[in-house]
């Protein structure tokens, strides 16, 4: 490890978070959870884990942080009354409707323009909907320091994961020179963004021990990031300025248009990989993006057989696998390692090593949807 170049002591902790704004985004579509993940039900509102929804077991983790009044949801409008009617706690006009999705960066900037508006001091936490975080205490005082690491300056905060498996469906994160510690625990210079590897370089990363999975959960101020993209991602700059005064008058027709002209870009693409004021601080709680059927293996615990069951099930001689019913009684017999899912969308059978081909799947099936209602 390099010779850190900064005490701790030049971040203090917000007093009490008091311009600090959790920002959700639950746009994606989650295609791997095919056939019980569609258009108008997707990942973020399903019953995955337990009896709470995604997205309501991500706003339950941050209350612990900041008061509902400032939990903000960017999504669809084909989500907006089911988010509603999961999240009933939150102010209607905390659910910031993109007209379109343009990916992350689009959606970020969005929130940002929307926070402006209100607080220019504002800090933003964002995160997906759709992560699976059960160490809420230690999720809490990881956020809290990043925060007052971002509200102290310039910087773009990213929380990484130390990896425990040669993991090839993560982006990974490689930083290893320190630019501050405190008790608790080193900030990094972020040296570079690395997507999703193979196997052979996932182990490698992990044996090298200067790579962290990409959490996908950034800490910034709201003008450090527009500042950021007006020198990255200057055209999406533009545009949210002008996103910005239409907000202002209320026109909604002018703010879609814009969106439609947007260019689709991961924040990770458009604006982390080019920045070079990115920190990041170690999140050492238990993490998972729940990003496949097979995934629920690691956070669920399985029977005496390795199995996850949920719903109207029977397994006989049944070992390794995932088995969901949406409704339907699904029987198994003599089965190992693979991925069974009923619902009334479809039914899914797969091998679990080829969970993450799901959405493709997905894809075709709702090609052949369309065509036949064509």
């Amino acid at each position: 490890m390099k010779k850190m170049n900064n005490p701790d002591s030049r971040f203090p902790t917000p007093d009490p978070l008091s311009h600090t704004y959790c920002v959700i985004m639950a746009g994606g579509k989650g295609e791997r959870f095919w056939p019980l993940s569609t258009n108008s039900l997707s990942k973020p509102f399903l019953k995955l884990i337990g009896g709470r929804t995604m997205i309501q077991l991500t706003v339950e983790r941050l209350l612990g942080i900041v008061p509902k009044e400032r939990i903000f949801v960017v999504l669809g409008e084909t989500h907006l009354a089911i988010a509603r009617d999961q999240l009933p706690d939150l102010p209607a006009g905390n659910f910031i409707v993109e007209p379109e999705g343009r990916d992350t960066a689009p959606c970020i900037g969005y929130a940002a323009i929307w926070l402006l508006r209100s607080d220019p001091e504002a800090v933003m936490v964002v995160l997906p909907a759709d992560h699976h975080i059960p160490d809420v205490d230690r999720f809490s005082k990881t956020v809290v320091r990043g925060v007052g690491i971002a509200a102290s300056g310039n910087y773009l905060v990213t929380i990484g994961i130390k990896p425990v498996r040669p993991e090839t469906g993560y982006g990974y994160i490689k930083a290893h020179e320190a630019f501050s510690s405190s008790k608790d625990g080193f900030c990094f210079k972020v040296e570079t963004f690395v997507e999703k590897p193979d196997f052979n370089r996932a182990a490698a990363y992990l044996e090298e021990g200067t790579y962290y999975w990409n959490a996908g959960m950034f800490i910034w101020r709201v003008d450090t990031v527009l500042l950021g993209m007006e020198r990255h991602m200057p055209e999406l700059y533009v545009n949210l300025l002008k996103i910005g005064d239409a907000l202002a008058v209320g026109d909604k027709r002018h703010i879609s248009e814009i969106f439609h002209g947007l260019t689709k870009k991961s924040i990770d693409y458009g604006l982390m990989e080019r920045a070079e004021n990115v920190l990041m601080i170690l999140g050492e709680f238990r993490w998972d993006d729940v990003g496949t059927w097979s995934s629920l293996l690691r956070v669920m615990e399985p029977d005496d057989n390795g199995n996850y069951t949920s719903g109207d099930t029977i397994c006989l001689d049944a070992k390794d696998s995932v088995i969901y019913s949406d409704g339907t009684l699904v029987a198994s017999i003599g089965i190992s390692d693979l991925v069974i899912v009923a619902s009334k969308n479809g039914v899914l059978v797969c091998d679990a090593d080829h969970a993450q081909e799901v959405r493709e799947i997905a894809r075709l099936a709702e090609e052949k949807q369309g065509r036949t209602k064509a």
